[in-house]
């Protein structure tokens, strides 16, 4: 795309936010500073539920594209999907995946349900709005927000020894944050994921990370949970690094991850860049836990570390990912 007025748009923050919010600040200073370095003119815009508001501000700023970092409306992941379709409302163009593939990833229940039908690799899950399993998978559960992402609710307790314990730790994250709240199978294993990102003949797929639990006691939950994200003093985060796993050492396991990786954005109609979220078990089996059809690019997570471990510049993936961006 030559010279174009981008706008980019986010969800609104103060210096009250929690710290997942206000990460959106960086994003938005380095996808602003890489906008500008490619030659585009930019400015930025808040999104909140003032929708009569936000359209006329999109109308009255006339954008030629819209790079949409809009992680969550008013603390709700659930309200994702407004911003993109009153885009598509306007017939403004934007990056990353379409409303409807963000209103399905953003769910964690039905996109559990889709990879189940379509045949890819998910643990048992139970949501409260269903009558609870006859015969629940053994072992540990875990405990989910059903529309939130950047690990917020998780902590050590949100693991618990059995399905048995699952109804009482559900209601006591549904006190400690309101909303729905659904339980799935854990995996014990390693945890990994592939970020993919749009190319001339489709999706490439990033070198992969690997997150590793260093020192973690026995009984500990492997989790990266929300202090692992976002608490720098906390042990989780000093202990849980991110290294890239031997693309020869384990060239079976990067093709098998990158294939279910690469079906995932075909089947739920994924664009620009993606992350798929995995655990692969002690036999060596990969199961998805999640899609992020809109992940953080900030230059110290995950998406942007597989770019640079695959010699990509910042700059570089910023400019596919508006190359990419969604036509009306």
């Amino acid at each position: 795309m030559n010279e174009a007025r981008v706008l980019v748009l986010h969800n609104a923050v103060t210096a009250e936010s929690p710290a997942d919010a206000r990460d959106i600040l960086e994003q938005l200073d380095c996808v602003g500073r890489a906008l500008a370095e490619l030659g585009h003119v930019t400015e930025t815009l808040a999104v909140d539920l003032d929708l009569p508001a936000l359209k006329s501000a999109l109308r009255a700023r006339r954008p030629d594209l819209v790079f949409n970092l809009v992680e969550a409306i008013e603390d709700s992941g659930q309200l994702v999907p407004v911003a993109t379709a009153l885009l598509d409302h306007l017939q403004i163009p934007y990056t990353g995946s379409g409303t409807e593939a963000l209103l399905v990833t953003s769910n964690k229940v039905l996109t559990k349900r889709w990879l189940r039908r379509l045949g890819l690799p998910t643990s048992d899950w139970w949501d409260p709005l269903e009558p609870p399993p006859v015969q629940p998978a053994p072992g540990p559960w875990i405990v989910k927000p059903l529309w939130e992402d950047a690990s917020i609710g998780m902590d050590d307790r949100s693991v618990v020894g059995s399905f048995a314990e699952v109804p009482a730790r559900l209601r006591e994250k549904q006190r400690q944050r309101p909303g729905r709240w659904f339980a799935e199978q854990f995996v014990e294993g390693r945890e990994l994921n592939v970020a993919l990102l749009a190319g001339h003949t489709g999706p490439e797929v990033l070198p992969v990370p690997e997150i590793e639990f260093v020192d973690f006691p026995a009984g500990k939950p492997r989790i990266v949970g929300y202090a692992a994200k976002w608490d720098e003093a906390s042990f989780e985060c000093r202990n849980t690094r991110r290294r890239f796993v031997d693309r020869d050492r384990e060239a079976a396991l990067c093709a098998t991850l990158g294939g279910l990786a690469r079906e995932c954005w075909e089947a739920f109609g994924l664009e620009g860049y993606a992350r798929v979220d995995f655990r692969v078990d002690a036999g060596g089996n990969p199961w998805i836990l999640e899609l992020n059809a809109n992940p953080c690019i900030s230059p110290d997570a995950g998406f942007a570390a597989a770019a640079a471990e695959a010699g990509l510049s910042y700059r570089e993936a910023i400019r596919r990912i508006v190359a990419a961006a969604r036509r009306p």
